[in-house]
């Protein structure tokens, strides 16, 4: 089928099985759906308008926090203070990332190279994530995470799933320093901070044309101390608040897309996140996460050593 806006040929069918492949590692991983989506667009699709894949790689990661925000609101699993900072931050960051990347990075030949750098440096950081120096120093969060199944579980089993308020995310300070219980643990964080890293993300995820949810799991896991059950929920509402802008800022700098090649993309990317959902749970997370960091960082060379005369 040709599709005329992208400029290119493609099998529906490819398209649909390529966003199974996306949405699945995306949801399981909870990481890299983006850079997969670009890698995607650029290396097996053939488009090559720098200025269309990016918003249309942003558009793919958006399934997830769609879908997800309602239930983690429900939940109480989001940080609605944390989500709110990191969003205003991000908001300003995409304006900017956008931007400057529309502007400077308009071309492959100067995006791709950016593109696999940042890609390397993601495989890098998944890489570390299997070691067991990282897995040993999650064993708090996990038991955060843990407590909070479990009760979840325990309130289910009684049919009193309405009171897993008192146990999900409960505010006692809220403004510039901020206190907050889960799972009946304290947990603090400046304000401050969350904003200058929701903006710095921003920029970097809306000129890749990425979600950021590989910084930003990180930040919060590793230097806020949250537990994933809440990580998961206040990242993806923040990057649908920054991803959005980004992608809004992109068609209002004149970036077209292709919405019928993307409409195959997103029904192969809600299977996927689907079938990520079901059976995840039976697929060792680590061995998911080192392939993907080999894949990652096969793809990353492959766009950066072209620029030094070597090719693989």
């Amino acid at each position: 089928m040709h599709f005329a806006a992208a400029g290119v040929d493609a099998n529906p069918i490819s398209l649909i099985l390529w966003g199974i492949f996306v949405g699945y590692v995306f949801t399981s991983v909870g990481a890299a759906g983006g850079i997969l989506a670009g890698v995607g667009h650029m290396s097996l699709f053939g488009l090559k308008k720098a200025n269309m894949i990016k918003p249309m790689n942003q558009i793919l990661t958006l399934v997830s926090p769609i879908v997800g925000t309602p239930l983690y609101l429900r939940e109480k699993r989001i940080v609605v203070p944390t989500a709110v900072a990191l969003g205003l931050g991000g908001i300003a960051g995409a304006l900017l990332g956008s931007y400057l990347s529309h502007s400077y990075l308009k071309d492959l030949s100067t995006f791709k190279p950016y593109f696999g750098i940042v890609t390397l440096g993601i495989s890098i950081r998944i890489a570390y994530e299997c070691t067991a120096k990282f897995i040993d120093g999650q064993k708090d969060v996990k038991a955060a995470n843990n407590l909070f199944a479990a009760k979840v579980k325990e309130l289910k089993a009684a049919g009193k799933l309405n009171e897993i308020k008192e146990i999900g995310v409960n505010f006692k300070k809220i403004g510039i320093q901020n206190t907050f219980t889960f799972a009946g643990q304290e947990f603090n964080y400046n304000a401050i901070t969350v904003f200058i890293t929701g903006l710095l993300v921003a920029v970097l995820s809306a000129s890749l044309g990425v979600g950021g949810g590989f910084l930003l799991v990180p930040f919060m896991t590793s230097v806020m101390g949250f537990p994933m059950y809440i990580v998961a929920g206040t990242s993806v509402l923040s990057i649908l608040v920054s991803s959005s802008t980004s992608i809004l800022n992109y068609i209002s700098m004149g970036s077209v897309l292709d919405l019928k090649f993307l409409a195959f993309e997103l029904i192969g990317v809600a299977i996927g996140t689907v079938v990520a959902a079901r059976i995840s749970k039976y697929i060792n997370a680590r061995y998911m996460k080192i392939f993907l960091a080999v894949i990652l960082f096969y793809i990353g060379l492959k766009y950066v050593l072209p620029v030094v005369g070597i090719k693989i």
